[in-house]
């Protein structure tokens, strides 16, 4: 990283009234806790997903696990050690018949009725909208393939073929050196400049896709709301000798096919993981499982990352609720792990979901002691009157009632020791 990091300055906005869950369809019984990120450096967003949050855009929320109605687990991949099952081959197998024209798809397969990747992110960008309505706007501010071995034996033995599984990469480099459609896969960033030649596209394509597949009024779907949820970031870029070779920050990841753009990853590459915001693709090409597909590129992109720096391990899917059966899909990217959501630690996702199959909400992790819990709110990071201290110093400086010392006190609780004392809440 960086050895001087800018400061990451941040809005809270308490708890919100309840809103429609567009999981189980109640009315107001989605809860959550909303931050606005103005700025954030990547260490600080990275813990504070490690404690249960996601960002869409600069708007950071944190399910209200004991009172929502459908619990919200942070679930992640260790990308290093991943293992495809059946279904992940069939749909590698999939996309490279398609690219070598090897069968024949002018009859579209019906769509699988399996869920695909992020089929109900569209569901959770609609509460996130409904979430910031609850509060006030913030003002503006400014393939490495892998060559497989054969087992040497020695002379004058039977020649034994052991019958390794393939790789992943080996599995994606036959979609490269087969294929008679060329597949283009770009990374830009998510800023004004890295989505210059592309914004417009990449924006026609998304509409299309939320009225095509999540059944989004074209109205609803505008060019801001594109940029406000998955264009504008607060991650600051950041480069290191040593890291990815990316740099770190927000990305879009884009699928081109002959020239044609059909589907975007939003993705965030951080410290030790990438994690997963958002995908959208073209209906024209649901045949093709590309939610799937893509999931499995972007693990082995941090698995190519993961090579230059080897504490780049996990791959982030977002959120897990086991009360929704379209979430079913994120435990088969194995081996994953369910964030415990009072210790903040990850918890093999087999023994995980045994609590959850008894209660919706549940501590994953019995006897650890949590450290979070102990909090020392003199040292929670403040920006006041454009300068950087800390509680202690603000407290004597202005006479604070009751209520902003409770505020105060939740915020550090719900984003961590590390970011309470780190991130600059604001206060005006």
């Amino acid at each position: 990283m960086n050895d001087k990091e800018n400061f990451s300055i941040v809005e809270y906005f308490g708890n919100d009234k309840g809103h429609k869950c567009g999981y189980c369809q109640g009315s107001n019984s989605n809860l959550s806790h909303g931050m606005w990120a103005h700025t954030m450096n990547i260490q600080d967003y990275e813990n504070l997903i490690n404690c249960g949050w996601r960002r869409s855009g600069h708007y950071c929320y944190k399910p209200m696990m004991k009172d929502t109605c459908c619990p919200q687990y942070t679930i992640r991949c260790n990308a290093k050690d991943f293992q495809m099952n059946p279904s992940h081959k069939k749909v590698l197998k999939k996309v490279r018949n398609y690219l070598s024209k090897e069968t024949n798809f002018n009859t579209k397969p019906e769509k699988s009725s399996k869920t695909d990747h992020n089929d109900c992110a569209s569901e959770s960008l609609t509460m996130i909208r409904s979430h910031e309505q609850h509060h006030a706007s913030p003002p503006n501010k400014s393939e490495v393939p892998i060559l497989s071995k054969l087992s040497k034996e020695k002379p004058g033995s039977p020649t034994i073929l052991k019958c390794n599984p393939k790789t992943i990469e080996e599995f994606l480099d036959e979609n490269y050196h087969n294929s008679s459609q060329k597949l283009k896969i770009k990374l830009v960033e998510s800023t004004p400049t890295g989505l210059k030649d592309t914004l417009v596209i990449a924006y026609k394509l998304y509409v299309k896709y939320q009225i095509h597949v999540h059944h989004d009024k074209e109205e609803e779907c505008t060019l801001e709301q594109f940029k406000r949820f998955l264009v504008n970031s607060p991650l600051q870029k950041s480069h290191s000798k040593s890291g990815c070779s990316t740099g770190y920050g927000s990305f879009h990841q884009q699928y081109w096919i002959d020239g044609e753009l059909v589907a975007v990853g939003v993705v965030d590459i951080l410290p030790s993981c990438l994690s997963s915001v958002y995908f959208f693709y073209d209906p024209d090409y649901n045949f093709l499982s590309l939610g799937t597909y893509a999931s499995l590129r972007e693990i082995a992109f941090v698995r190519q990352l993961g090579q230059v720096d080897p504490n780049f391990v996990y791959y982030y899917l977002g959120f897990y609720i086991h009360s929704c059966p379209k979430m079913f899909y994120k435990g088969q990217y194995k081996p994953s792990f369910l964030l415990c959501p009072e210790t903040y630690t990850f918890l093999p996702f087999a023994e995980a979901v045994l609590k959850l199959d008894r209660n919706k909400y549940s501590r994953l992790l019995e006897n650890v002691d949590s450290s979070e819990e102990k909090k020392v709110l003199s040292k929670v990071g403040i920006v006041y009157r454009r300068q950087a201290t800390t509680f202690g110093i603000y407290s004597s400086l202005k006479r604070l009632d009751e209520d902003e010392v409770k505020e105060i006190e939740q915020y550090a609780v719900l984003v961590g020791n590390k970011s309470a004392s780190r991130m600059l809440l604001y206060r005006s």
